[in-house]
């Protein structure tokens, strides 16, 4: 007759902590997170490499497939004015991230910086008296558009900042620690800072800082690829043209040898009578 096994020892499990406090096994599989998982993934996963080879692909098939069928180049055709415009999309969005990024701080340090002085101008102008106020209310508008200048400058161009500091240069003295990292002179690019004032006349800041204004900010290869298509559209026209030329000749050349049997079915039937 087979014996029990005895129970297993509770003591050696006696542990009354939570299980989230307790320390993991050694030997216990601990999962990772993917390589493609960190700040860079959205690079990896983006598509722009991936439409510049099918915008690449497609425009050599029609420019070396010189018989491609009318109906197939067609498509092609359709297929690479799709793709040339998602592709100056995905370039137009990649660069506004970009650029997002790289002056993110700067416009951070900008608008706060702006917003004192107008906070202080706004107080001297409260508290001024006589001949000082119409001084004091251009500092006001000037600080406004100071604060708009950091907040609205389109997002896709280089920000240039207003209040620059200066920063210590190697081989520079002790002595001038103190005018190292202090705030110098109001700069800035002037000819934005003077379309920021006249959006601001207009209303249109909005559209101002998304791009919608013309001026510069068009995508280099957009235009690149644009230009390269219309020529593929040409040469495809061209190409097309001479297809329907051939084809005609080939219907005429047909239609004449048809007519010559005809014509020779007839005579040979007079012989014979």
């Amino acid at each position: 007759m087979a014996t029990k096994r005895s129970a297993p020892d509770s003591s050696s499990n006696n542990d009354s902590r939570p299980h989230w406090k307790r320390p993991k096994h050694q030997g216990v599989f601990q999962p990772k997170n993917p390589e493609n998982h960190g700040k860079n993934s959205f690079k990896k996963a983006h598509t722009v490499n991936d439409l510049k080879k099918t915008v690449r692909n497609i425009t050599r098939l029609l420019e070396k497939s010189k018989d491609l069928p009318a109906n197939i180049r067609v498509e092609k055709e359709r297929q690479l004015q799709t793709a040339t415009r998602d592709l100056q999309i995905a370039e137009k969005a990649r660069k506004r991230s970009e650029m997002i990024g790289k002056y993110h701080k700067i416009r951070f340090f900008d608008r706060q910086k702006a917003e004192r002085r107008l906070k202080k101008a706004r107080k001297a102008l409260k508290e001024a008296e006589g001949k000082n106020k119409e001084g004091l209310k251009r500092k006001v508008e000037e600080c406004e558009i100071d604060v708009n200048y950091a907040h609205y400058a389109p997002l896709e161009w280089e920000y240039v900042s207003l209040f620059p500091t200066r920063r210590k240069k190697e081989g520079e003295e002790e002595e001038d620690k103190g005018v190292a990292g202090k705030e110098v002179e109001k700069q800035g690019d002037s000819a934005m800072w003077e379309r920021v004032r006249r959006c601001m006349d207009e209303g249109t800041l909005g559209d101002l800082r998304e791009g919608r204004l013309d001026g510069k900010g068009d995508d280099d290869e957009g235009e690149k690829v644009g230009t390269k298509l219309k020529s593929v559209k040409k040469a495809a026209k061209t190409q097309r043209k001479d297809d329907r030329s051939a084809m005609g000749k080939k219907v005429q050349v047909e239609e004449e040898q048809q007519n010559d049997d005809e014509s020779g079915d007839e005579s040979g039937g007079g012989f014979f009578e």
